[in-house]
């Protein structure tokens, strides 16, 4: 069965070289226990210094790509990684996961589709959502803010994901805290997107700050999580590798036995609806 890592980062904001040997170490730390893939944060690169992004964004494929490519066939694993990316024909910059195959092939890049709040001013959001094949299953790749869209990741689901990887950089910030925000929203979150869609979600996150002022904080919490809501491993805090073994084969034995969700979605969106002072009956999704 795979084995799969998500790893939790404290960035060294700005510090990119810093921050990727950190992360070829952790490939290392990750391959060392037997995982076929290893995840690893939204933008961990870099941080958030939205100002100097311009600066730090490279092109995919670039300097961080080789590097990890090169560290992905050293282990002979499949590597995840959020990045900043400069497109070298528009210049424009995005935020931007690669998946790197065993062979350190680029399998794909995954720009993101929801921006949060102030990233909209420096990002340009992608356009497509993302699927890879990774020979063992395939997977569904989502950053951060996405997540939070139900429709858009079940999207992914219903094309055939078992598995959704989660790069984030998921904080508090002082404005947070005064609203007495939980930070285990970003776990419940987790759970209920793994549990509502039946499959495996991995999730990496930053750990501590992440800009260059502090007000972002990442609050760690890093997991993976079962179609049933089992967490198989995590890191509540502080930096580190984890691994699980995941037996995909269950996902629909679950299905069958409690969790017949998928299933009951499709029917349920083809009820007719009624519309209060409607005439006739519309058809489309419940309200």
């Amino acid at each position: 069965m795979p084995r799969l890592a998500i790893t939790q980062i404290e960035c060294a904001v700005g510090d990119v070289q810093k921050n990727v040997d950190r992360a070829c170490d952790m490939v290392a730390e990750a391959a060392g226990q037997g995982a076929d893939l290893v995840l690893f944060p939204e933008m961990f690169t870099t941080g958030f210094p939205l100002e100097d992004l311009p600066r730090l964004a490279e092109p995919i494929p670039g300097p961080t790509t080789q590097r990890l490519s090169d560290a992905a066939t050293q282990h002979g694993i499949c590597v995840v990684a959020g990045m900043a990316e400069k497109d070298e024909q528009t210049g424009k910059l995005h935020n931007a996961s690669v998946v790197l195959g065993p062979d350190g092939d680029l399998l794909t890049r995954y720009r993101k589709v929801y921006l949060y709040l102030g990233e909209r001013e420096v990002l340009t959001r992608g356009s497509e959502a993302c699927l890879v094949d990774l020979g063992f299953v395939v997977a569904g790749v989502t950053i951060c803010y996405d997540y939070i869209f139900a429709h858009y990741v079940h999207g992914l689901v219903e094309r055939g994901a078992e598995l959704l990887l989660h790069p984030t950089a998921w904080v508090t910030t002082d404005d947070c805290e005064r609203w007495k925000y939980s930070p285990m929203a970003y776990r419940a979150q987790g759970l209920t997107r793994a549990l509502e869609n039946s499959v495996y979600l991995a999730s990496s996150n930053l750990w501590g700050v992440c800009d260059p002022t502090g007000y972002l904080r990442g609050v760690g919490q890093s997991a993976i999580i079962a179609p049933w809501g089992e967490i198989l491993a995590e890191i509540p805090s502080g930096e580190g590798v984890a691994v699980a073994e995941v037996d995909f084969s269950l996902s629909p034995k679950w299905r069958e036995a409690a969790a017949p969700y998928l299933a009951d979605w499709d029917r349920v969106i083809r009820w007719p609806v009624i519309i209060p002072g409607a005439e006739k009956e519309a058809p489309g999704a419940v309200p």
